[in-house]
């Protein structure tokens, strides 16, 4: 068995490393005078007892800019709404005269419509009452006309 010369792996790491003997220190930050630090903040901010601290000023722009920020939702929440609301009517008016039309069908054809309710059902036998009321009277009044003027009728 031989033995070799050669040291092993930690031993080689140990000799390498080197042994820190003074800490290093963080950098210290900045330090700021209380002129310096309203200046850049556009009066919105001062040093107080050591602390960085809202002005009044900048307060009242905070709260400005919270509003704004607010309204401007609201504004968009608003938008959101008027859209649903004008896709709702268009939808609601498309149905209407499809169902007027269906209505008008059935009321001159003399046919019946199922519209899904009773309700519907009986709104057009209604209808369909007053249609013939109007052409008994329109057709009465019609011949009253006549009637009244039977040389001008003959004229035209």
């Amino acid at each position: 068995m031989q033995i070799t010369s050669n040291t092993n792996n930690y031993q080689m790491l140990n000799a390498q490393q080197k042994h820190v003997t003074n800490p290093v220190e963080p950098p210290k930050e900045p330090t700021f005078n209380n002129a310096e630090i309203y200046e850049a903040s556009n009066g919105n901010l001062i040093r107080n007892e050591g602390e960085v601290v809202l002005t009044p000023q900048g307060q009242n722009n905070v709260a400005n800019t919270q509003a704004d920020n607010a309204a401007e939702k609201e504004e968009i929440a608003q938008d959101e709404k008027n859209a649903m609301r004008a896709t709702a009517t268009d939808y609601l008016a498309h149905k209407s005269k499809q169902s007027q039309v269906e209505i008008y069908l059935a009321v001159a054809t003399d046919s019946k419509v199922e519209l899904g309710n009773d309700s519907t059902a009986s709104i057009i036998e209604s209808l369909r009452d007053v249609q013939k009321q109007n052409n008994a009277v329109e057709a009465y009044a019609t011949y009253q006309e006549n009637q009244n003027n039977p040389i001008s009728n003959l004229a035209s």
